[in-house]
Formats: C-alpha cells, structure tokens, sequence
C-alpha cells in the first residue's frame, strides 16, 4: 500500500527509527526533522487527523481546564509539550517522560532554543513507574499512546502520580469491535507488521467506547467525557477521540 507525502511523492514506508545522537543545529526546533516528519505522516495515515492541529485540540483543553502542573507522559516529538508551554494563557509547568534518551534530549534543545525552559523539564524515563510521588501532578496527557501499554497498570500509574481532583486526558484512536474483527483491519495490522516495520503498531491493542469508560472507571476515575475528534474515512477505521476523566 503507497501513501503520499505532502508534496505528492509516493513513500513506500514510514520510518520510524529512533533519532540518533547528533549535534543539533540552532534552526532545528523551526524545522521537522525526519523522525518527526514519519510521526506525523503515520498519524495522519492512521487516524485521517492532521497531527498538529489534533495536538493542538489537546493543548486546548490544558489551558482550558487551568491547570499549572501538567504532566505529559510520553515526550515523543516534544510537540505537545512545548506547543502547551508556548501558550501565553498557560501559567504553568510541564514535565514530559520518554524512554528514548535521544527524544529527551532533543525537547531539551528545542525549549532551549524557543526560550521555553523555564516552563517544561524533560526527562528520560527508565522504567515504567514514573519517577514521582503520589499526587505529583494536576494534569496528565496521554497522546496516541494508550493503545502501546497494559491498560490497567498504565491507568493505574496515572491515578497514582494525580492530585485528588486531578485530571487525565487520552487522546487514543477508539475503534469497535466488529471493525477489529474484520479482514481490512487484520490486513492493516499485516501492513504494518510487515511493510511498515512497525511491529509496536501492529500488536497495539485498541478500545471501542464502552471499554475505555469501563476500564477508566475500574481504575478509579469518574466523570468520563469523550469527544470524537474525526469521522472514519471508511466504514473500518476507527475514530481518534479526546477522553477526558478525573481522579
């Protein structure tokens, strides 16, 4: 399956390998690099949704919501993160985790260079508790993320490092059952399995609407809102969603 890129080139595959230790050059944060570039065009193939402006969506209601400690539980391109502390509205702080020390270390430079330091601190994420204390954070976000971890540990974890009244929000592709049974999503699966490389995407495990509602509460969130951010291109794609609960 070929897909085009935004100057109508046909990509064969997307890359997703791991950006490499480099030195970085001082107009790097104005550009995108090439993991970055494969980040977007894989969201934009996977859920119809033009990756900054569904980023934006989510940095949106951070600063709705007033909430000055925020955590960002996977730094991946550092886009939500340092789109958050960009936001003259937004008077707080953010901390953003990543297990790819090369991801970090790339958001350290980017703030850096935008003058946003002051408002975001990365840090590399050795193992799967987050290192902070219970009730560490007022907020934490979730990107296209979800779908990659054990949901009950991985929700379990959040309500751990939130306040009392804290806040979560996923943004995650939410896709119903019959359309997981189907033969294009088992053959999306064989795409990216095989032609993509991407074997973290193919073994991903998705939620339909009542799953997640039941699995948030079971971890012991409540009042669960979601926000259906995009309509299936198809009759077997899912819908990229914002899920909103409180601890």
């Amino acid at each position: 399956m070929k897909t085009e890129n935004p100057a109508g080139n046909p990509q064969k595959k997307f890359d997703f390998s791991p950006a490499h230790q480099r030195p970085f050059v001082a107009n790097l944060p104005a550009t995108i690099d090439i993991y970055e570039e494969g980040v977007a065009r894989f969201f934009r193939w996977r859920t119809g949704l033009d990756y900054y402006l569904a980023v934006d969506q989510v940095v949106d209601f951070a600063v709705s919501i007033e909430r000055v400690k925020v955590i960002d539980l996977l730094t991946d391109t550092a886009t939500f993160a340092l789109r958050l502390a960009a936001r003259k509205a937004f008077a707080g702080r953010i901390y953003s985790f990543d297990t790819n020390l090369t991801l970090t270390e790339r958001g350290k430079q980017r703030a850096a260079h935008l003058n946003l330091h002051p408002f975001v601190e990365f840090k590399h994420l050795r193992e799967s508790q987050f290192p902070v204390s219970d009730g560490f954070g007022e907020l934490a976000v979730s990107f296209f993320d979800l779908h990659r971890h054990p949901a009950d540990h991985y929700l379990a974890e959040i309500l751990r490092i939130l306040v009392a009244g804290g806040h979560l929000i996923l943004a995650e592709l939410l896709v119903p059952k019959s359309i997981q049974r189907s033969l294009p999503w088992f053959l999306k699966r064989m795409h990216l399995r095989y032609i993509q490389k991407n074997a973290a995407e193919a073994g991903a495990i998705y939620y339909d609407q009542e799953e997640i509602i039941q699995l948030l509460f079971k971890a012991g969130f409540r009042q669960v809102i979601i926000k259906g951010l995009s309509s299936p291109e198809s009759r077997y794609g899912g819908v990229f969603s914002l899920i909103a609960a409180t601890k």
